[in-house]
């Protein structure tokens, strides 16, 4: 069975939008068209809630633009989809690309020109595919795939792309809203599990819960300090970076 991939289709002009509808239907009947957006708003928020793999964008549409879709898209940690633009003008082909986008089509669009579109993000996402593949297939060589072993590398993101970070080069974990920040050398990686399952698959010698937004590396400790207000926090060796211990974990540092 071929796979089934998922599509938004944003144009401020309803019968513009049913007609790519039906031409999608028509020469790429396995997509599905989950959703439409009538202006650029709906479409970045369709993209952000949906994640389709693909999203066909118009260049001139109310709230924001095709083009201003499509740079907010790039600048997303996570999901990003394949973007298509279809419009009536040719000349933002070179502001498109320069957005990364995946393929210019003008408009009214021929089944034979639409066919050569399809061919491209058909190859594009099976690339993808078969990079998450491999990738799945390293994490399954280099860590142990059972409940109760120790977390050995984490696959974190920045900028777009993944980093293979060793654990024992990961200086803290922080919440980050939706995400958890990975600081590395200096360097800080996003990555989607909570702190809490973090927790379960560290090792606790080696790392210890000191909030309930925070992990921090024992070894990468260089001082615990408390203020005038009476407030702990961990110095880290080697960068200003000061972490806030809670009440509740405070007898950690207790004097052994």
């Amino acid at each position: 069975m071929a796979q089934q991939y998922k599509a938004v289709i944003a144009d401020d002009e309803a019968i513009l939008r049913a007609h790519l509808q039906a031409k999608l239907a028509e020469t790429w009947p396995e997509l599905n068209i989950i959703a439409q957006a009538a202006n650029g708003e709906e479409a970045l928020a369709l993209s952000e809630t949906l994640q389709p793999d693909v999203l066909f964008l118009d260049i001139n549409m109310p709230a924001k633009t095709g083009l201003e879709v499509a740079a907010l898209i790039n600048q997303q940690v996570t999901h990003r989809p394949l973007i298509v633009f279809v419009t009536a003008y040719d000349e933002y082909a070179i502001s498109a690309f320069e957005h990364q986008a995946l393929d210019y089509v003008l408009k009214p669009i021929s089944n034979d020109r639409l066919l050569k579109t399809i061919e491209r993000i058909k190859q594009r996402l099976l690339q993808a595919s078969s990079q998450q593949v491999q990738l799945q297939q390293l994490l399954a060589s280099l860590t142990p795939q059972t409940a109760n072993d120790n977390l050995q590398w984490i696959r974190a993101n920045k900028g777009g792309s993944i980093h293979m970070l060793d654990i024992n080069a990961v200086d803290y974990f922080i919440a980050d809203n939706k995400y958890t920040e990975v600081s590395s050398a200096g360097e800080k990686y996003l990555i989607k599990t909570p702190i809490s399952e973090l927790e379960t698959r560290l090792a606790a010698e080696h790392f210890w819960r000191i909030h309930r937004n925070c992990i921090v590396r024992v070894s990468q400790i260089d001082k615990v300090e408390r203020d005038e207000l009476g407030h702990v926090h961990v110095h880290l060796k080697n960068e200003p970076t000061q972490l806030a211990v809670s009440r509740k974990y405070q007898s950690l540092f207790k004097q052994m």
